[in-house]
């Protein structure tokens, strides 16, 4: 079900996404960045941060929403934030050792992670939270997943979900946890949509769709794609789509992700980006244009 919010400063609508019951979700959320003050004076109402993007950064986030709130301008519901818990060990993920999966740290286990997401966050409730990856061996992921369903049942967290779990992770994972995930955050964009390691694919996604989770997108301009954003937004399909509709390659790209019911997250500090990031909800793509950029390499 979509609803849009509307926001009369930038003359855009965002669109949110019912991810479980009762909980709508921005079509559009911002992450690793400096100034989520900002992005929020400009439109944007979806925040997503993790435990792995460092104390600093969460820490930034729930300032920016706790100041939102106490302007009294909205209502601490009006605003979604996403953090994330690490799966210990990761290391065919992460392909290093991050300081959240250092044995000294203790992220081994989940509730001391999710607890130490809450502190540092400084908010009542988180609206969803995700296992940002998954650990090395399945049955420590299924462990770390189920560390985070109490919150759901004590109304701490809202919705709960997965990041990084191909189809066939999903396929092991959903008869093993009580609380379906209500999402599954991967890299997804033109050019970067057919690598099933980490659910960057288009099998992940139907996967998804057909077991009634919602779908996000991380580096939604191309970041994870082969030869990475530069190539997406210089690509002569997109730039050729962009032209037809007045808009940029990075709006084209963000809204060939939307448009297809995907969740996007993406990130900046340049004001007239987030505008225009918020803007792409303005037009629509055609069903051809679509399917040309989705033959984009």
């Amino acid at each position: 079900m979509l609803h849009l919010f509307v926001n009369a400063a930038v003359n855009a609508a965002i669109p949110t996404i019912q991810i479980a019951p009762g909980v709508d979700m921005p079509m559009m959320n911002f992450g690793f960045q400096k100034n989520h003050t900002m992005a929020f004076d400009l439109g944007v109402r979806g925040f997503d941060t993790a435990l792995a993007y460092g104390d600093a950064q969460q820490k930034e986030v729930g300032a920016a929403v706790r100041a939102a709130v106490a302007t009294g301008t909205v209502k601490r519901s009006d605003i979604f934030v996403t953090s994330k818990i690490p799966c210990c060990p990761g290391t065919a993920f992460t392909k290093t050792t991050l300081a959240t999966c250092n044995p000294l740290t203790g992220y081994k286990n989940s509730t001391k992670a999710i607890e130490h997401d809450f502190a540092v966050l400084g908010l009542d409730y988180i609206d969803l939270l995700l296992l940002h990856w998954p650990c090395d061996d399945f049955e420590d992921s299924v462990t770390a997943y189920k560390a985070m369903e109490p919150y759901v049942k004590s109304g701490k967290v809202r919705a709960i979900g997965i990041s990084n779990f191909n189809a066939s992770a999903i396929t092991a994972l959903l008869p093993r946890v009580s609380i379906k995930p209500a999402m599954n955050q991967c890299a997804f964009s033109i050019a970067g949509h057919s690598d099933d390691l980490w659910g960057r694919d288009d099998a992940t996604r139907e996967a998804c769709k057909a077991n009634n989770m919602a779908y996000a997108a991380y580096s939604p301009l191309g970041g994870w794609a082969k030869h990475g954003t530069g190539h997406v937004l210089n690509d002569p399909t997109v730039k050729a789509v962009a032209a037809a509709h007045n808009v940029s390659a990075a709006q084209v790209a963000l809204r060939w992700v939307t448009q297809q019911g995907v969740v996007a997250v993406t990130s900046s500090d340049n004001p007239a980006h987030v505008m225009g990031d918020v803007a792409s909800f303005e037009f629509e793509l055609t069903e051809e244009e679509v399917e040309k950029l989705a033959k984009v390499q």
